[in-house]
């Protein structure tokens, strides 16, 4: 059976679907993520174009896109919230913390696996993860 998962944002007027599993879900540390979102890291779970649709509220979608990055982030009109941004693969980036919340806890089968391009982090991270350059 394959995963289906169904988060809004906060004031729910944007719902979107995600089916499968994710290709990546970790923390990234690159440079890029912090510029575009301005954290010092982003817990992801990335996933393929196709895996995402947008099932209520297209219409309340405002995107950013970077004035100088491949990168750009989708929000909701009305409360703000980010409901994925894109990388240079052009992955539909999805917050665990947004995950989280509107799902009510973060399911194990979406939690970070390792970091990646720890080489790159603004300070040091202490647990169990496999950290990747």
């Amino acid at each position: 059976m394959t995963e289906t998962y169904e988060p809004a944002c906060q004031c729910g007027a944007v719902t979107i679907r995600l089916t499968g599993a994710p290709r990546v879900r970790g923390h990234c540390h690159c440079e890029d993520c912090r510029t575009l979102l301005d954290v010092p890291f982003h817990s992801v779970t990335a996933w393929n174009a196709d895996q995402l649709e947008v099932t209520e509220g297209e219409a309340h979608l405002t995107t950013f896109q970077h004035p100088s990055l491949t990168m750009k982030k989708v929000s909701c009109d009305t409360c703000g919230e980010v409901i994925w941004n894109t990388n240079g693969m052009d992955w539909r980036v999805v917050s665990q913390r947004f995950l989280e919340r509107a799902l009510g806890g973060l399911p194990e089968e979406l939690t970070a696996q390792s970091h990646f391009f720890y080489d790159r982090r603004i300070f040091d991270i202490a647990d169990d993860l496999p950290k990747k350059p």
